[in-house]
């Protein structure tokens, strides 16, 4: 019947890709194929890997906007490096400069400490307008009459705390985690007059290096407690563009001003970063492009070696696609396997970088759009060639 014939006509078929696939692959080295993923897998996750880097730097040093903090230089002792509203004014004026806030000091005598900790130490505040603080938690917030002070410390504190204070004075080191269990005892004076309160660390920054509480707190403190008039900010935090352009390092330079930019990375380092990622990526791409090419003549050997095979099966009927399409197969699956690799480790990878980088501060996401372009502009070359490469050496033989 024509079912049974049709039966008959595809177990003959599977049959003969059988055969014809056994033929082609029995000559073949296992090891250069083996070598041949390796080689791509690591060259191409070297690369992605490099472009993700590199536009990571590039997100980090040519953001939008970036926060930093300036100061006037102190040229000698006893020397004022307070701002006067003018030069305020002429900062916010510059086309750089998107937002300016001051920072308000604690004008009277604060002291800290824990009977957890076993310790008490003079402290100082400072405030900047909320929408500078990096830390959003709902718990940064003060009104007359609450007796817990929100506190907001610099997350290098801590640090230093811990592996500095702590460790010469025999102290038990704090976790990040904890830190904020711990209540502390704060007293106020000024004025003649004394009052305590509880503080409480909700946050830590890394935009501003100093013990932050919320701006009515300042207000209402230096208002009831403060022994001396301020005379103006020591300190200024800024929204610029970039600040580590030609012009607004001029704009410092001409001014006498000093930039604190925290855990920015400054041009020079940056520079030498780029310079040493694109040296990774190429050398990803050059072992991309050597087994690229360990692919194409792997295929070509295999086709030379099963030149006489493939001549006779031509002969027999066969159709060049028919060899073909099992050649390709194999390169898919090859190809298959370097992509999952790629995607693994990458994937792995960059979860151990993004969370290292989260505890310092900084936030990046998973895949740039560039590192999946780049992904896919490889997976097309890489078939494409190969699938030509197959191609024209079948017609060769049968020509």
């Amino acid at each position: 019947s024509i079912r049974r014939q049709r039966q008959m006509c595809i177990r003959d078929s599977i049959c003969s890709m059988k055969i014809l696939n056994k033929l082609l692959w029995q000559n073949n080295n296992i090891w250069q194929i083996v070598g041949a993923v390796i080689g791509s897998f690591m060259g191409l996750l070297l690369l992605l890997l490099s472009i993700q880097f590199y536009m990571d730097l590039k997100d980090l040093t040519e953001g939008e906007d970036q926060f930093v903090i300036i100061n006037k230089e102190v040229s000698s002792f006893g020397a004022k490096a307070k701002f006067t509203p003018e030069e305020i004014q002429n900062i916010e004026n510059q086309s750089f400069i998107n937002k300016v806030g001051q920072f308000s000091a604690s004008n009277y005598r604060v002291s800290a400490g824990s009977a957890m900790l076993n310790f008490r130490t003079d402290l100082f505040f400072e405030s900047v307008p909320d929408e500078f603080v990096d830390v959003k938690s709902d718990d940064f917030k003060w009104s007359e009459g609450d007796v817990v002070i929100p506190v907001v410390v610099a997350r290098d504190y801590l640090a230093l705390y811990n592996f500095g204070f702590a460790a010469s004075q025999g102290l038990p080191k704090i976790p990040f985690e904890s830190i904020q269990e711990v209540s502390l005892d704060v007293l106020i004076r000024g004025q003649g007059k004394t009052k305590n309160f509880k503080g409480r660390i909700v946050g830590f920054s890394d935009r501003i290096n100093s013990i932050i509480v919320p701006q009515s707190f300042m207000e209402y403190s230096n208002n009831n407690f403060q022994d001396y008039e301020p005379k103006g900010s020591s300190r200024l935090i800024v929204l610029a563009d970039n600040p580590f352009s030609d012009t607004f390092r001029s704009f410092m330079k001409d001014n006498g001003y000093e930039l604190s930019s925290g855990r920015l990375i400054g041009g020079e380092t940056a520079a030498l970063i780029r310079t040493l990622i694109s040296v990774v990526a190429v050398i990803g791409f050059l072992i991309v492009l050597l087994s690229v090419l360990v692919f194409v003549l792997n295929f070509q050997l295999m086709v030379s070696k099963s030149s006489g095979d493939i001549r006779l099966m031509l002969q027999l009927g066969y159709k060049q696609n028919q060899i073909g399409k099992v050649l390709k197969k194999h390169l898919l699956s090859l190809f298959g396997m370097v992509m999952i690799l790629t995607i693994l480790f990458y994937g792995i990878i960059r979860f151990f970088i993004i969370t290292f980088f989260t505890k310092q501060g900084m936030e990046f996401g998973f895949v740039h759009p560039a590192v999946i372009g780049a992904g896919l502009l490889f997976a097309t070359l890489f078939v494409f060639i190969n699938y030509k490469n197959i191609e024209s050496s079948i017609r060769n033989l049968s020509s």
